[in-house]
């Protein structure tokens, strides 16, 4: 480490970082013991520094570490938060400046902007907070708006501002943490342009400069590319991938190779090589300067990505280092790149993009070196092998240094990412080359500029097919769920003495009986601290925050999983590929034993359509279909197109396991096919030994009737999801009597149009002494019986004991 003395100071900068993250020290103690430390170890090191050189050195080690927590504790003085009590406030007017413009989408246009006040219920309110407001209305006014706005330009803007989606169930992204880090206090949505309006035009120069470049390259992207080659190169070139399809990014997770849809060294190599091909013809100084001034142009441009200014600063280290006369050291530029950005934002420490870039580099510079050793070692003839294996090892060592922040973030691990990415690369490098000529020579020579752009489609197009066929390949990856911090120490420990001693062993049996041992203390050491949300041998029963609709995911004590209802899917989103699937896949669930859909409304069944499509589901019990309803025909329709067993609700008892689900729907009843679609809801009874769950869909007080007449003591039960969201047409006084519960789940959106629950419902729920749980107040909800007791589970507390 004597040639590294950069990276010593980096490594306890950032460790004062993590402790203070942690901890959260009083500011003015940590600047007292920071400054006490240095000036004692100045005054130790020069009267006596023989003598006192152990110790100053210490110090001074020590009071780096403070440094790092100083640091960060001045940076983030104050906490950014959601600052009004209401998750949504409608009709809000903010006085505001727009600090940033993200490039236009297809029906939205995003502002970052600092409000000045803001006027809500007739009270006017000074808040300096910063929003993310998007802006929706017919493309031409979009389009209008957006050729006229520009940063630094102040506003009025008439909306609703609501808070960030939190992490409402297990597994799912916290996007409010997200943006907070960013210092974005909110979100705000505008639905009309004319609710906008302009009171100084005042202009951030340079900044508006930056954006007025992104904004002409995109221009010309989209001008000469098809949609999904025009998303690909935003991506690729201007770090925005917004317009990237979400089936794409999962399938380039699935193949290993979703770093490349994310601006970094890699790109920033391209560009390195494109310049110096474009000024080899110049002196060496005029040459490495304007291609140092094209990396500047390039962070500019793609709006300063972590990765994109570790790789910037890297590079132009190495370019500059000839021109001095100095040695290019990787580890230490890559050290003073982590220390600069630290420098500028210490939050940064804990972005996925930060964390991914720093391991793979890092990794890369340690670990390729002896795999190329080793490999150049085989004396291999071949042209062609050799070149694709030192690849590969660069490839492997990225993978290695990444594989725990990988796992974390995405919980999977490629088994054909190597192979990805020997043909992804190199196609990614064309399409990157093909796209800048397109802009750079497209708006000068148009037959020449369609050329290079028609070119770099059929390129894209090969590149998706192939991500897609290996993307999709059943053995692609492995899903790893659990993750923790302990097993990230033990992983990057393994790999720290493989590194320091591997070479000392000479014999190949003394290899191999090491790396027995060493596969066997990760496989034992990663699953020590293993715990399961849902476990075996318990019954579990977790309503899934959706929003406004209904979701029940089951597991029962045998293993057997099922699902009532899975909530709405639009064309904005879809709950069942959004939040249902990837929760599945959190929890290690391939497919669903049994699907329950309690009736056919959009709230309630179209999230199945993607577990549907993607067959994560084995049989299907709904309702009888209603042929008058085009909706129920078409969904029976996709049932039966993908080979899916169907059952309809009528009285009957499935024994799963140890439990027993009871249907109380009588189909047989005289007035069944009088009954309104939400009275013909399922009703299910789930027993576990002493413990019940009553299940009601939508079900009014007509249908309350009627099973208060036919089953009455049966309907007792310790916990009622409660009927159409706590909609005062359900819940009727007698049927609350008869079920009696201890629990009421109340699954509704937050402020709902609808306005779910009614206080009347509500109150009445009081009145009997039930303990409610609604999940547009606390999200997912998750109950647990053991067959005796019920207990509600803190999953976001048992869920941190084993992600990191």
């Amino acid at each position: 480490m004597t040639n590294y003395p950069l990276i010593k100071f980096v490594i306890l900068f950032i460790c004062g970082i993590i402790l203070q993250s942690i901890f959260s020290f009083q500011l003015i103690p940590i600047i007292l013991i920071f400054f006490s430390i240095l000036l004692l170890s100045v005054i130790l090191l020069f009267v006596k520094p023989q003598k006192f050189y152990p110790i100053g050195i210490i110090l001074i080690t020590i009071s780096i570490l403070f440094y790092g927590m100083t640091h960060f504790s001045t940076y983030r003085n104050e906490k950014v938060k959601y600052p009004f009590e209401t998750p949504i406030n409608k009709n809000a007017l903010v006085y505001c400046k727009i600090t940033d413009i993200s490039l236009s989408k297809k029906d939205r246009i995003v502002l970052t902007i600092a409000t000045d006040s803001v006027r809500m219920n007739d009270q006017s309110i000074i808040a300096n907070i910063r929003l993310l407001c998007t802006v929706k209305d017919s493309k031409s006014k979009l389009d209008q708006f957006y050729s006229i706005i520009e940063i630094g330009n102040s506003l009025s803007i008439l909306g609703s501002i609501s808070r960030a989606r939190d992490k409402r169930n297990p597994g799912e992204f916290d996007y409010e943490s997200t943006i907070a880090e960013k210092g974005i206090h909110g979100l705000m949505f505008v639905y009309k342009v004319d609710d906008i309006g302009f009171l100084k035009k005042d202009v951030s120069k340079f900044q508006q400069f930056s954006f007025g470049i992104r904004k002409n390259i995109d221009d010309v992207i989209k001008k000469f590319h098809n949609s999904s080659t025009s998303a690909l190169l935003k991506g690729l070139i201007l770090a925005d991938r917004g317009m990237i399809d979400y089936e794409i990014k999962t399938e380039f997770i699935n193949a290993g190779v979703i770093h490349v849809l994310a601006v970094s060294g890699l790109h920033v190599g391209f560009i390195v090589l494109i310049f110096v091909f474009l000024f080899k013809r110049f002196n060496p100084y005029m040459r490495y300067g304007f291609t140092i001034l094209g990396l500047l142009l390039f962070l500019m441009i793609t709006n300063y990505p972590t990765s994109v200014v570790r790789a910037t600063i890297m590079a132009i280290i190495m370019i500059a280092s000839p021109l001095t006369g100095r040695n290019y050291n990787s580890i230490n530029s890559l050290a003073l790149a982590a220390f600069i950005i630290l420098l500028l934002n210490p939050s940064d420490l804990f972005s996925p993009g930060f964390q991914l870039s720093f391991s793979a580099v890092f990794a890369i510079v340690t670990l390729y070196p002896p795999l190329g050793r080793m490999i150049n070692g085989w004396h291999i003839k071949s042209k062609l092998l050799k070149p694709i294996l030192l690849f590969c090892a660069v490839s492997f060592a990225a993978q290695i240094g990444t594989l725990p922040f990988t796992l974390v973030y995405f919980h999977k691990l490629s088994v054909v990412a190597l192979i990805a990415n020997i043909v992804v690369i190199p196609l990614i490098g064309f399409i990157v080359g093909l796209g800048i000529f397109t802009i750079l020579i497209g708006p000068v020579v148009l037959w020449l500029g369609q050329i290079y752009a028609s070119t770099n489609e059929l390129l894209s197009f090969f590149l998706f097919s192939f991500v897609r066929f290996l993307g999709k390949f059943e053995y692609a990856f492995i899903s790893i769920r659990q993750f923790s911090f302990w097993d990230s120490i033990l992983f990057y420990s393994v790999i720290f003495f493989l590194f320091l001693f591997w070479k000392k062993l000479s014999v190949w049996k003394s290899k191999l009986i090491v790396a027995i041992l060493v596969l066997a203390i990760l496989v034992v050491g990663l699953s020590i601290d293993n715990r399961e949300l849902l476990p075996e041998n318990k019954l579990s029963v977790l309503t899934i925050d959706i929003g406004q609709g209904d979701a029940i995911l089951i597991k029962f004590p045998n293993g057997e999983t099922a699902l009532i209802d899975a909530g709405n899917a639009t064309e904005y989103f879809d709950n069942g590929e959004r939040i249902i699937i990837p929760l599945l896949n959190f929890l290690g669930i391939e497919k669903l034993d049994y699907g329950f859909i309690s009736h056919v409304d959009a709230d309630h069944y179209r999230g199945y359509l993607a577990l549907i499509k993607n067959q994560r589901v084995k049989q299907i019990v709904k309702s009888i279909p209603d042929t008058t309803e085009t909706k129920d025909v078409e969904l029976e329709k996709m049932i039966r197109a993908n080979n899916i067993p169907l059952k309809y609700f009528g009285k009957d008892v499935i024994k799963i396991g140890n439990t027993r689900l009871y249907v109380l729907n009588d189909t047989l009843r005289k007035d069944y096919q009088t009954l309104s679609m939400n009275d013909k809801s399922g009703m299910l009874k789930l027993v576990y030994s002493n413990t019940s769950f009553l299940f009601t869909g939508d079900a009014g007080l007509k249908s309350e009737k009627y099973y208060l007449q036919n089953y009455s003591d049966f309907l007792r039960s310790n916990v009622l999801k409660v009927g159409h969201h706590g909609s005062k047409t359900s819940s009727g006084e007698n049927f609350l009597h008869a079920v009696n519960p201890d629990y009421a789940i109340i699954s509704a959106g937050i402020m709902n149009k609808f306005k779910h629950p009614s206080p009347d419902i509500i109150n009445r729920l009081v009145r009997n002494e039930v303990h409610i749980l609604r999940t547009d107040q606390i999200g997912g909800i998750l109950l647990q019986s053991d067959g005796y007791t019920i207990k509600n589970i803190n999953w976001k507390k048992e869920e941190s004991g084993f992600i990191f």
